[in-house]
């Protein structure tokens, strides 16, 4: 019977310090040598620029969407693309922040939330048209 213990846990090592140049590695994301796709590059560019022009606000779900075509869902259809906004939102602010960071855009931390952005793009627009502005 187990003890709740980890037995790889050492004590004397908790809290020891870590050498700067081994903090930056832990903390700087590994580069894809491949590079983001495409598609994925041209989206990104595409929400940058629409939050750099101020058409996107990072804190108002609502200008993520093309009212036009918004205004003509059902209301279930409306609740599922307000529902989806939010969440993109944040996906966004990350990715725009990530974007001016120093770090490489071509990092997988970086590929994966622009490519899973993408797709959830294009699930909601499969259901309800061209629902949003990018």
């Amino acid at each position: 019977m187990s003890d709740g213990t980890n037995p790889l846990f050492d004590p004397a090592t908790d809290n020891a310090p870590i050498s700067d140049e081994t903090q930056e590695i832990v903390n700087t994301p590994i580069a894809d040598p491949t590079g983001t796709s495409d598609d994925d590059r041209v989206l990104l560019n595409k929400i940058i620029q629409l939050v750099d022009d101020g058409k996107i606000n990072l804190y108002q779900p609502s200008t993520l969407i093309n009212q036009e075509v918004y205004d003509g869902l059902s209301d279930e259809v409306k609740g599922k693309v307000d529902q989806q906004s939010f969440n993109m939102l944040s996906t966004i602010r990350e990715l725009h922040a990530f974007n001016a960071s120093e770090f490489t855009n071509d990092s997988f931390q970086f590929q994966n939330m622009i490519h899973r952005l993408r797709l959830q793009k294009e699930a909601t627009e499969n259901e309800s048209g061209d629902v949003f502005v990018f």
